[in-house]
Parts: C-alpha cells; sequence; structure tokens
C-alpha cells in the first residue's frame, strides 16, 4: 500500500470522549474525519457513538455533547467496521493523533480487533517543528493560518480544520524544500509498522557506512529548511547519528533525515 504515497488518499480523523483516559474507562462519544484526495475533501464520516457510560457535566461543557444526546446513538461495536472501511488505502492524520489513536485502539482490542496500524501523521507535530509559536492548541493555530473556523471542539469540525493547517502547513514545507509525502510521513509520522518500514533503510544504510568506514550525504531537515551534510558516519545512538565531517564533529537526529546517499 505504501509504494506510491502521492496517489493515497488521506483521512483526518478526531473524537470527542467521555475525558481523557481510555485505560480508566473514559470512552468515544463522537468520530468525525474527512477523506482528502489532491487538496480536495471529497468524502466526510460523522457519527455520534453510545459510550455507554455518563458524559461527565464539565466534559460536556467542552464538547457540547451530553448523555441525552447519545442515549439513542450506536454503539462502537455498530460503527466501527464503516469507519474501518471510511479509512482503507489511505495515511490517517490527526490533531496530536496519538490522542484519539489510544481510544480507538482500545476499543479495537476489546473486540478483539487489531490496532490500526497503517500511516499515521501528526499534524501538532507538523506544527510545532515548523512554526514558532506561543501556543499550539488548534484553535490558536486557525487563527495564526487565517482559517475560517465556526465551532470547535466537535469531531467533524475538528477533523476538518485539521486538515486546513496540515494544507497550509505543507505549502510551508515545500518551500522548505519538503515536497514528498512519504519525507512529512517520516518526519511527522506516528512510530508504527508502516513508519518504520519507511525509516529501516535509513538505518540499514548509515550501519554499512559505519561498518565500512565510507561517506555518506544525508539530506536533514531543520526549522530553516533542507541541508545536505557529508559526512563519516561514527555511531548510531537511540535517535542520533553521531558522524564526523571536514569540521569536526556533529550529531544528527534520526527522524529528521529525508535520504542518505553512500559516496
Amino acid at each position: 500500500m505504501v509504494d506510491d504515497w502521492e496517489t493515497l488518499s488521506l483521512v483526518f480523523f478526531d473524537v470527542e470522549t467521555t475525558g481523557l483516559n481510555p485505560h480508566q474507562g473514559d470512552a468515544i462519544c463522537e468520530i468525525g474525519a474527512v477523506k482528502l484526495k489532491n487538496e480536495e475533501i471529497i468524502d466526510k464520516f460523522q457519527t455520534l457513538v453510545n459510550p455507554k457510560r455518563k458524559i461527565p457535566p464539565h466534559v460536556s461543557s467542552i464538547h457540547n455533547i451530553y448523555d441525552e444526546d447519545v442515549k439513542d446513538a450506536p454503539c462502537f461495536e455498530k460503527v466501527i467496521d464503516s469507519f474501518l472501511a471510511f479509512l482503507k488505502d489511505s495515511i490517517i492524520a490527526g490533531y496530536n493523533i496519538c490522542f484519539d489513536l489510544s481510544f480507538l485502539n482500545k476499543e479495537l482490542a476489546k473486540m478483539g480487533y487489531p490496532s490500526l496500524n497503517m500511516p499515521a501523521l501528526d499534524v501538532l507535530k507538523m506544527a510545532k517543528r515548523t512554526l514558532n509559536l506561543k501556543y499550539y492548541n488548534l484553535g490558536y493555530l486557525t487563527q495564526y493560518l487565517k482559517i475560517k473556523a465556526e465551532r470547535y471542539h466537535r469531531a467533524l469540525e475538528d477533523a476538518y480544520l485539521t486538515s486546513q493547517v496540515f494544507l497550509k502547513i505543507r505549502n510551508i514545507l515545500y518551500e522548505k524544500g519538503v515536497r514528498k509525502m512519504e519525507e512529512i510521513i517520516l518526519l511527522f509520522g506516528v512510530e508504527s509498522f508502516s513508519y518504520k518500514k519507511i525509516q529501516q533503510p535509513l538505518l540499514t544504510l548509515f550501519k554499512e557506512s559505519i561498518e565500512e568506514r565510507i561517506r555518506v550525504k544525508v539530506r536533514y531537515f531543520s526549522s530553516s529548511g533542507v541541508k545536505e551534510y557529508t559526512f563519516f558516519p561514527l555511531k548510531v545512538v537511540e535517535n542520533t547519528v553521531f558522524g564526523r565531517d571536514r569540521e569536526g564533529g556533529l550529531s544528527l537526529k534520526l527522524n529528521q533525515i529525508l535520504d542518505v546517499e553512500v559516496l
């Protein structure tokens, strides 16, 4: 599925919940998603979900979803198959997507389903590593990027706003030299099998270069743009490669390396 990134659709999704911790009984009460292809919204998904528990008043005051709104809504088991079909053959994305994934995967586990294992992009991570702002909540960011928003903290609306934030930041990244979807996933993706499938060839090249003591040239992303470095890699420790170039020692974060060429 990941051979041609540019042909894949992107699904931006958001969940509203009864609280912050799925491992302490909090559950999903709304799912919203938009499907983007060639910068156009081509499909939408939205449903309230009966969480099978009370929604605390202080939580309802945030997203305006109350017990009476979800009492006749389908439970998660009734909506998940249609939502998974909506996600099929797509890159998934969200704003602080690990929060949303934690709830989805907890519910999937209860049903005996496997966790979602597809390329996943965190738009919050994109914002933090691309824009130098005081705040990074979705409301502040949409105002900063001049994206019109009618309301926040509802799943479909937040999914749509996240897609528009993504498009704005992608244009900024394009000007900085990041122009392929695969590179965006490398920089701002969530750890998963699909993510590691892209990153593993980079690690293999570094290992071979260290063993054979040969130089490499890398394309590296920083807040100022994409730069090239030519050096002898010496070791890889956790998320950092250490090396030596003409000016002395250097260290580069693996998750900011876009490409490696053996010289």
